[in-house]
């Protein structure tokens, strides 16, 4: 686990879904539903090609409309972390931290469920 962002849970977090969307960079999906998460990242959810569905943040797509197109890879992967857990911060958007857990796992789990960086 990389050491140089290494941040606490706070907050213990439970994954929504066990089979979540996937996606490439270049991959169209339908978007049906449009929500902002802590009143300020808009979140779009989107079912692939494939059939899988999830939450895909809106700064990784350009539509127009109900169709939209990947912009870079994305893992829709949450994970299961408790209070006290230490992660490493790998990534942050929309209000969500992609982190790789002590055992190696990687998926997201909310900004606020971790300590604040110090900055």
């Amino acid at each position: 686990m990389s050491q140089s962002a290494r941040r606490t849970v706070i907050k213990a977090h439970t994954r929504s879904y066990d089979d979540p969307v996937v996606l490439r960079a270049g991959d169209r999906v339908q978007i049906t539903k449009r929500d902002v998460w802590d009143d300020r990242h808009v979140w779009l959810w989107c079912i692939a090609d494939t059939g899988k569905q999830g939450w895909v943040p809106e700064t990784y797509l350009e539509h127009d409309g109900e169709r939209g197109t990947c912009l870079r890879a994305y893992s829709a992967w949450e994970l299961t972390v408790a209070a006290g857990d230490a992660v490493a911060v790998l990534d942050e958007e929309s209000g969500w931290c992609w982190v790789e857990a002590e055992s190696g796992e990687l998926g997201w789990i909310p900004a606020s469920c971790l300590e604040s960086s110090a900055r």
